[in-house]
Parts: structure tokens; C-alpha cells; sequence
């Protein structure tokens, strides 16, 4: 069996490692390119929320390239890749959802609100889907700071693979813009916005990963459901 993941594997991968003790064939390549933009100052808030783990280096990135100072204010994060990398940099990460934004972001504004309005800055991709700000109720404030550009390569590579797994919406719709899914192909999605994304794109049955990472990924490409 082989599959094909959107998102570039090395060695120690766990993605990888999990499925080639299986049997597995494994090829991973992203369909997207990834620039930092520069920004020259952080917006006052009170939390600083990351969906992803590229948004993290990217801000990070910036922040001590541009030596840029950072007002007081608590840590959130997406998932547990996210947190996971949020920690290299931070000392508390106040926050973790399950990778999910609409749970997530439910779980997150049922913390205790002890102003008026919560300032919510989240670094993020130029193309952000802004999923988790969407489902924030009028008592926050989403504050949008692009901290990387992310585009479509120009030539994608078409795959025979008989199990396909996304890792992004726009990973999904740089593929399926140009190529049909094959009679037997299947398709895993990394979480429920990409799930949504390939819905939109006419991939009518597509499996969710339980959580955003790649462990969780392996075990639904290894699932009986296949």
C-alpha cells in the first residue's frame, strides 16, 4: 500500500515511522510554499492564539529577528503539535485545545471574562482560514496579524497513491484544482476545516483524523475503514 501525505516527511517522522513498520510506502511533499512577512510591532491584547505550528516559528521568528517587545498576555494554541511547539518559546502555555477550531474555540470563551472585551491576537498564514475567530462570540476581539505568506506550488505532482492525506485546505485545493481522485483513491484530512475544504472541492467521503498530528493521522490511514 502506499500512501501520499501533504506535508514533507524525514526519517524520524512519526507519520512515517508508524506506517513503514506497517508495510507502507510513504511520500510526502507539501503543495505549498511558506515566506515570512514582516511585521514591525505586536498589537496590545490580552491572548495570542496559534492554530498552527508554522504560525509559531514564523512570529517567533520575527519577534526576535526585529527584536520586537511583546505586551503581557497569555498563550493559547490550537492543538497539541501546536502547544507542543509554542512551549520552545514560551514558559506556560495557558491554553490547548484539541485541534479542532469550532470546539475549540467554544472550550476557549467559556474561560472567565473579567473585562468587557478580550483582545484575541492570532498570527497566521496571509490565506488564514480564520476558522477559530469565526466561532468567538462578540465578547472577543480577533485581531488578524499575517506573520507568513503561503502559495500553491505552480506544478503539483499527480499521485496513484492509493490513500491520500491532506494536511491543509490549501494543500487540498492546490491538488484536486488540477487532478480528479482516482476511482480508488481514499482521502484522510488532518482536521474538520480541511475536511470541509475537500467537501467544497466535491470529495464527498472523507476521513478526519481523532487529533491534529501525525500519530493520529497514521492510525486513520491504518484504520479498517480504509
Amino acid at each position: 500500500m502506499h500512501v501520499f501525505i501533504t506535508r514533507a516527511q524525514t526519517p524520524d517522522s512519526e507519520f512515517s515511522r508508524l506506517l513503514r513498520a506497517k508495510g507502507w510506502e510513504v511520500y510526502g511533499q507539501s503543495l505549498v510554499t511558506l515566506e515570512p512577512l514582516p511585521f514591525e510591532a505586536v498589537p496590545d491584547c490580552d491572548w495570542i492564539f496559534f492554530a498552527s505550528k508554522n504560525a509559531v516559528h514564523f512570529f517567533f521568528e520575527q519577534v526576535r529577528k526585529q527584536d520586537i517587545p511583546l505586551p503581557a498576555v497569555q498563550w493559547a494554541a490550537l492543538g497539541a503539535a501546536t502547544a507542543e511547539a509554542l512551549s520552545s518559546y514560551v514558559e506556560t502555555v495557558d491554553f490547548m485545545g484539541n485541534g479542532d477550531p469550532e470546539f475549540s474555540a467554544k472550550v476557549f470563551q467559556k474561560r472567565p471574562i473579567t473585562t468587557p472585551s478580550v483582545r484575541v491576537l492570532f498570527p497566521a498564514a496571509r490565506h488564514s482560514m480564520k476558522s477559530i475567530a469565526s466561532y468567538l462570540d462578540d465578547h472577543f476581539q480577533a485581531i488578524h496579524l499575517e506573520v507568513y505568506d503561503n502559495q500553491p506550488i505552480a506544478c503539483p505532482p499527480q499521485r496513484n497513491d492509493q490513500v491520500l492525506v491532506f494536511t491543509s485546505p490549501m494543500n487540498a485545493r492546490t491538488y484536486f484544482s488540477r487532478y480528479p481522485l482516482l476511482p480508488f483513491q481514499k482521502v484522510v484530512a488532518i482536521g474538520a476545516t480541511t475536511a470541509k475544504a475537500l467537501h467544497r472541492l466535491g470529495i464527498s467521503d472523507v476521513m478526519t483524523a481523532a487529533a491534529a498530528n501525525e500519530r493520529s493521522l497514521a492510525e486513520r490511514v491504518m484504520s479498517d475503514e480504509l
